[in-house]
């Protein structure tokens, strides 16, 4: 892309030839970068009141440092000059995951227990038997063989997975969350002990069973991951907001 210098604010050289920031918006846009920028710019904001002591600052240097192997102040300059980074750069990398703990735990913490109670049934465990497959009419005579108990779970798995003796029917237990929605529905409306009609998930088609679901604990696990989730949910929902009023002018 031809630029003229004289028009455009140079923001950095690049093999002598002066690169302006209008120019490296372009290049965000068209590999997409931008929705990342926007969450950075949320969190530079969100973030900036955060303080990481001295102390606290120094020992995650040395640990950075450490995993690096650098070892000395001529490693350390070697690594910035490689990396295109500065002190400050790496002070923000090193405190950011620390800054969003601690933003995480002001913002959400006080409430924690009462969203984990507000949403319990999403943190509930479940375990089932699973088969799938990508042709339904497999899966159809599948579910006939089930139900007619002429054989089991196990032994279909194994057949479905080419004869692989350590394949499985049964998983779990696992949080609801990370189950298809489709299935978790199938599986509270079935109760234990009853096969599924086949589901459509994607390509490929499911037979599931309950086996139990199993009530979650609020637990240190747990309250931290509920903290992660409303993070990201936060974050994702103010990005959204911001990138509909993102212009570009020209």
């Amino acid at each position: 892309m031809t630029q003229n210098p004289q028009s455009e604010k140079t923001v950095m050289m690049v093999d002598e030839q002066p690169i302006s920031g209008k120019y490296i918006v372009e290049i965000l846009r068209r590999k997409r970068f931008i929705p990342e920028v926007v969450k950075e710019i949320i969190l530079e904001k969100s973030l900036s009141d955060i303080v990481i002591s001295d102390d606290d600052e120094a020992d995650l240097l040395r640990q950075f440092c450490k995993e690096r192997n650098i070892k000395n102040e001529e490693d350390y300059a070697k690594f910035l000059d490689k990396k295109h980074f500065d002190k400050s750069i790496v002070k923000e990398i090193i405190t950011r995951p620390e800054k969003v703990l601690k933003y995480r735990e002001e913002r959400w913490g006080p409430i924690a227990k009462s969203l984990y109670l507000k949403h319990k049934d999403r943190y509930d465990l479940v375990k089932y038997k699973r088969l799938q497959f990508n042709n339904p009419d497999v899966m159809q005579e599948i579910f006939f063989r089930l139900k007619d108990k002429e054989e089991s779970w196990i032994s279909l798995a194994r057949q479905l997975n080419k004869g692989n003796p350590n394949a499985k029917a049964e998983i779990g237990p696992l949080p609801v969350s990370a189950v298809e929605e489709p299935i978790i529905k199938e599986l509270r409306q079935k109760g234990p002990g009853k096969i599924s009609q086949p589901i459509s998930i994607g390509d490929m088609v499911v037979l599931v069973e309950l086996i139990e679901f199993q009530p979650s604990n609020f637990n240190k696990e747990l309250r931290n991951q509920i903290l992660k989730e409303e993070f990201e949910s936060w974050l994702e929902e103010e990005s959204s907001k911001i990138l509909k009023k993102v212009d570009y002018p020209a």
